[in-house]
This record gives C-alpha cells, structure tokens and sequence, in this order.
C-alpha cells in the first residue's frame, strides 16, 4: 500500500463508487439475518431472500464481503464506528474484492475476484507481501483473515482508535494517503446498515483468542488445484466467484446470473466463455455443450481440473446435468464444481454423488475466432 499511488488509486476508485451510491438502494429489513442466508447472484437482493433487500450495482462477492466485515466486526464486539472504517477500507483499496497480484505470483494460484497491481498488494484490505507475507500467501489470499487483520490492529490502538473518526482509523491502519477514506464513508454507512441486524449467534463459533470465523467460506481465496493448466485454473476461477449463488432454471449467460441465479450448463457456458476470452460460447443445453465443436473428449482416467463433467442416467443417450472438475480434495475425493438443483446453491459436491450414473469428460480448446451462437430450445 504505497503511498504515493494510493492518492491516484482512492482518487480513481472515488468516481465508480460515486456512481454505485447513486444505485444504492435499500428496501426492507429483517431482524433476524443470518450467516445461512444467500445473497443473490446479481446482489440485488438481500440476505435472506423474502426481506427484498437489494444493492444495485455490487456483484454477490462484494456483498459477501462487505456482510463478512460486518459480521466478524459485530461477532468481536467492535463499535459502529470501527466497522464502518473497515468497509470505508475495503471500498478504497479494492472495491470489496480479493484480489491477486501478478507481482505476488503466488497469489495466482487462488481463487480470486481479479487482478491488482499495486506493488505486491493482495486481497480486500491490499496487505503487501512484503510486509504481511510471514503467515503465507495462502493465509494472506483468505479474505476473512484480511478482515480479522483490520479489527486487530484497531483493537492495539485502544483508547486512540475510540477518539478517531472512521476515515481517519482506517488511514492510521492501513497508512494511505491522507483523506484517501473519507469518499467511501456513505457507502460504508449504507452498507452497514444493510447487515447490521445479522444474528451473531448463527455464525460458526470460534474458540478464545482466535480470529472470528465470518459467514463462511464464499469460494474465493480457495487454493486452485496445481495440476490444472492455464485454461482450467481460468476456468474453476470463473465458476468459483458464484459458489453461494441460488440455483435458477434457465438461469445464466455470457454476462452472468439471470433471474438471479444459474443453472448447470448456465454457469458452464459463463466460465468456459471468460476462461476463452470470449472465443467459446457454448449452447444453453448440457448435451450441446458436449457435442460443441470446441469440446474434445477425453477419458475419465486423464480427466484435469476444469474440464467440464457430463452425467447420464442409466440407458439415457443425452446428458441431464453438467459441472466443472475441480480436482480432489485432502482426503483424495474428486469434487465437481456445479449448480446442483432448485433450492440448492452453487457449490463444490464429491463426483461420488452420481455413482451409477455414466459420466463423460470434455475439455475445450480455445478457437482464433469466437464461435457462434447454436443454442437450441431446450436447456438443462
């Protein structure tokens, strides 16, 4: 967090968030928010779904981290003021986003909400590697670890940090420029009002001395399985920012979430098209995406993290669902990364849940020119 470019950077990141208080809007309440509540896919409605709460203009992720700072806050008992400061930091340094850094190469290999290029600086608060980076990158790339940071080093100022004003307890945590806060405090404000009533009791219980354990893992800042190539890694990166997204039949394109949430071959076709740069743009239908021209087959035995999984039932010819492999987890399990059904979330479930069903690999090659829209009727 360098100085000097934090002036341009706070001044830069003032105009879009600017522009996102002018969408801000905030209808309802619920007193009884929990960590168990779903933010939508496109942020436009609250936690907990039936308060119709909405944030127009920040994605699901910025929500989620914007509710984890003020969820860990109000779970370590921080004043209104401190967790204001909190967010006023995060929507200066990264606008609610953990981001990598190719400066910190090992940054790359987690999942992330994109790239930043300040210096070695890496996550929602922009700690710099340099300084920061004795826990490790994985430690430094987990968002909630970021925001336990925040709130220790409020907690060492003590008396001092009660007598400073948001904006200036966040400039004394994160040593920017001067006044580099201050633009972001409206929305810091409306943001913690959004989240303020969340029930601290439904969060994961965390043992004395430790750090407060947040609504949960989201997805990002997740390490990406090493043995995947360059596309895959692009590929479960894509997918992996919508882990906690409703299910939505149909739901799903180019662009992102539709009708608030995806589908299995919506959210397919969304990763493989970012992951290709826009060179590949599957069909809205699980066997399309397996007959795509783009798509090469291969053996289940070669499978590879970020291949795409195509499942059939018994006797079936065409496929009735899609994910993403993501490779195995610690005890050797082989995980699919998918949009699973109505009233389920995207997730991460072990391949051992379609046992008996027949199961196809696909990996998709890029093409010099975007292909062309086919999608049929149907989807799945």
């Amino acid at each position: 967090m360098d100085i000097s470019s934090r002036v341009v950077v706070a001044t830069a990141l003032g105009l879009p968030v600017a522009l996102i208080l002018l969408l801000l809007v905030i209808i309802g309440a619920d007193p009884a928010l929990t960590c168990a509540s779903l933010l939508s896919a496109h942020g436009v409605t609250g936690v907990g779904g039936p308060t119709e709460q909405s944030v127009a203009g920040l994605s699901e992720r910025q929500l989620q981290l914007a509710r984890n700072g003020v969820a860990i806050g109000k779970q370590r008992r921080m004043r209104e003021s401190v967790i204001i400061a909190e967010l006023a930091a995060q929507a200066t340094e990264s606008t609610f986003r953990n981001l990598a850094n190719p400066a910190v190469p090992e940054s790359l290999n987690y999942s992330n909400d994109g790239l930043g290029y300040d210096h070695d600086s890496v996550g929602p608060h922009q700690m710099r590697a340099s300084i920061w980076g004795s826990v490790g990158i994985a430690t430094l790339m987990d968002p909630i670890y970021q925001i336990n940071w925040f709130y220790d080093h409020a907690q060492q100022l003590g008396a001092a940090a009660e007598r400073m004003s948001p904006a200036e307890l966040a400039q004394a945590i994160e040593h920017s420029a001067p006044n580099a806060y201050g633009a972001q405090l409206e929305l810091a404000r409306r943001l913690y009002a959004l989240f303020a009533d969340i029930d601290v009791s439904s969060m994961p219980r965390t043992s004395a001395g430790s750090s407060a354990a947040g609504c949960g893992p989201t997805g990002s800042g997740t390490p990406l399985p090493a043995e995947a190539s360059a596309f895959g890694r692009a590929v479960i990166e894509h997918a992996a920012r919508w882990i906690g997204t409703p299910y939505v039949w149909g739901g799903g394109d180019t662009s992102g979430p539709t009708g608030g949430g995806f589908d299995c071959s919506g959210l397919t076709l969304y990763a493989i098209y970012h992951a290709s740069g826009g060179r590949i743009r599957l069909p809205h239908y699980t066997q399309a995406q397996q007959d795509h021209p783009t798509a090469q087959p291969v053996s289940f035995a070669e499978r590879a993290p970020g291949d795409l999984i195509f499942f059939a039932a018994p006797g079936d010819a065409d496929s009735h669902h899609v994910g993403i492999y993501y490779g195995r987890d610690e005890q050797g399990r082989d995980l699919l990364l998918h949009a699973p059904q109505t009233g389920q979330t995207v997730t991460l479930t072990p391949l051992s849940a379609w046992e008996g069903e027949r199961t196809d690999a696909r990996r998709y090659t890029s093409p010099s020119t975007p292909t062309p829209d086919t999608t049929p009727g149907g989807r799945a």
